[in-house]
């Protein structure tokens, strides 16, 4: 039990008057000058907080900070006084609790920003420096595999489409491997590491082959620019955490391909799909096509949308914007003077798979 005499300011009165103060390990003891035992008051530690100014500690007594009393630095119970109100605070938990609701509020918002911020601008970036190709390649092989697996696959269109995907230069990094699902719905995807999944439906859509050149242009962009990779890192960060401080990249593997039915449904941010756009055209120019064909394959797919519109999974997971349309436009303008007949090998091997079809 420490007793002291301090001035006690009562939030009522600008002058102060003396006190006994007593202290113990658990609370404050106030005692007026006839250190009356019936009229004193009791304050609990876990309620007092304190600031030090001009050699003085002003320990407040009360939420409010109305009353306090004024214990000098010199005084030889001072060190005593402030270790016995700094252990019995909780810590920042305990600070917490005393604020307002408002204030908790946006602290939560606030924590739940920087969160999302982490896991979405840090975490893929790191994770994409961390994963070689190869481990892309072999990450993208088991992808294929769970997901083909509850897939019809049509064999006869996806020989087809493999001997005109082979007739193209689509990378110098990936082996560009192409697979015909039989589903009348509307869509294709890029799979990490080189797979391509193409739908009889959107080929059915399709009315030239530099529509299909477009198409398979578009999606091996995302492949050679890794948006698939990042896209599905952005969605499992909290697997690719563990797994970093882990060093578990096959427990990640496990993470994403456990979640392989996301893949149909993965979409992609209108930079990345203008990106993939526009090296996307750049390929159809590397391989002597005219890039209006990604023209021509957006404007089918807008025509048809507007007629079925709950029938097309690829605008959903490839947004198309006016400002899309309006690039690729731009982007063909540029390239009208190639006008190179379209190679017969592949012109026969269109004419193959739509009959097929």
């Amino acid at each position: 039990m420490i007793e002291t005499t301090v001035q006690y300011f009562n939030g009522k009165f600008a002058t102060p008057y003396q006190v006994k103060m007593e202290v113990d390990d658990k609370s404050i003891q106030l005692y007026d000058a006839s250190y009356n035992a019936d009229n004193g008051v009791c304050i609990l530690l876990t309620k007092c907080h304190y600031v030090v100014l001009k050699e003085n500690a002003f320990i407040y007594l009360n939420e409010g900070s109305t009353e306090y009393v004024i214990v000098p630095t010199n005084n030889e119970h001072y060190q005593q006084i402030i270790s016995g109100i700094k252990r019995s605070q909780k810590g920042w938990y305990d600070i917490l609790m005393r604020q307002k609701w408002y204030t908790l509020f946006l602290i939560v918002v606030a924590l739940i920003a920087v969160v999302y911020l982490f896991l979405d601008k840090v975490v893929p970036p790191i994770a994409l420096k961390l994963i070689s190709v190869k481990q892309e390649i072999s990450l993208g092989n088991e992808f294929y595999s769970s997901f083909t697996a509850n897939e019809e696959v049509d064999s006869s269109a996806t020989f087809i489409l493999q001997k005109f995907t082979d007739d193209l230069r689509l990378s110098d990094q990936y082996p560009i491997r192409v697979t015909v699902v039989k589903d009348t719905v509307v869509n294709a995807f890029a799979l990490p590491g080189g797979h391509l999944v193409v739908y009889t439906g959107i080929i059915k859509q399709m009315e030239n082959p530099e529509e299909l050149v477009a198409l398979l242009s578009h999606e091996a962009s995302h492949v050679n620019k890794r948006h698939s990779l990042k896209s599905i890192l952005t969605r499992l960060t909290s697997s690719f955490i563990v797994s970093l401080f882990t060093k578990d990249i096959s427990g990640m593997s496990r993470g994403l391909i456990d979640n392989v039915n996301m893949l149909r449904v993965l979409s992609y941010s209108r930079e990345l799909e203008t990106e993939a756009d526009n090296e996307g055209m750049k390929l159809m120019v590397r391989n002597k096509v005219n890039p209006v064909g990604m023209k021509f394959l957006m404007e089918d797919l807008q025509k048809l949308h507007k007629e079925i519109p709950q029938g097309i999974s690829f605008l959903s997971t490839h947004p198309l914007t006016n400002e899309r349309m309006k690039n690729a436009d731009l982007f063909s303008k540029k390239y009208m003077q190639l006008n190179e007949p379209f190679n017969d090998e592949l012109n026969s091997l269109w004419h193959e798979l739509k009959q097929s079809r």
